[in-house]
């Protein structure tokens, strides 16, 4: 008997921002990155590739570091269905000297953050909000299906 394997969700993607868009998110993410103090930010995609990075991280390294907060997004979204939590709002990896913070940018994006100072978990998961907010009139409307109502209108504060 034939089985079919699903492709996996990540490799279905294929929503970009639009081009005109990315200069204006990629300064939204230059201003999260400086204000949190963070080593380094990630737009990337659901299917595993980068769009945009700031801070202390080149080429290679957003490559990297993206392949792993792809997985961790899928896994927390994962969870969330099979516990029927809901959608991850904030997903944060505490290290010793450190922490990574990740969020869901509707079904189709990600952000992510790295830091050395996991005492303003705070602070970044206000400014990670405040990304969010800032950046949905940026993304393709089907990318921000998933966030079911939680952001306001494009221009709406948070």
């Amino acid at each position: 008997m034939p089985t079919t394997t699903p492709t996996p969700p990540r490799l279905m993607n294929t929503i970009a921002p639009e081009p005109e868009h990315h200069g204006r998110l990629q300064d939204l993410l230059d201003e999260l990155v400086r204000d949190t103090a963070a080593s380094y930010g990630v737009v990337f995609g659901t299917h595993g590739l980068h769009l945009l990075r700031s801070g202390d991280l080149g080429q290679v390294g957003a490559e990297s570091v993206t392949a792993i907060m792809t997985n961790v997004l899928l896994l927390s979204r994962g969870a969330g269905k099979l516990t029927a939590r809901g959608e991850a709002e904030t997903i944060v990896v505490r290290y010793a000297s450190g922490a990574l913070a990740l969020a869901p940018l509707g079904d189709s994006f990600g952000l992510g953050l790295l830091t050395g100072d996991a005492e303003k978990l705070a602070h970044i998961a206000y400014a990670i909000a405040r990304f969010t907010t800032r950046a949905a009139h940026l993304l393709p409307p089907d990318a921000l299906s998933s966030l079911g109502g939680l952001l306001p209108a494009p221009g709406g504060a948070r």
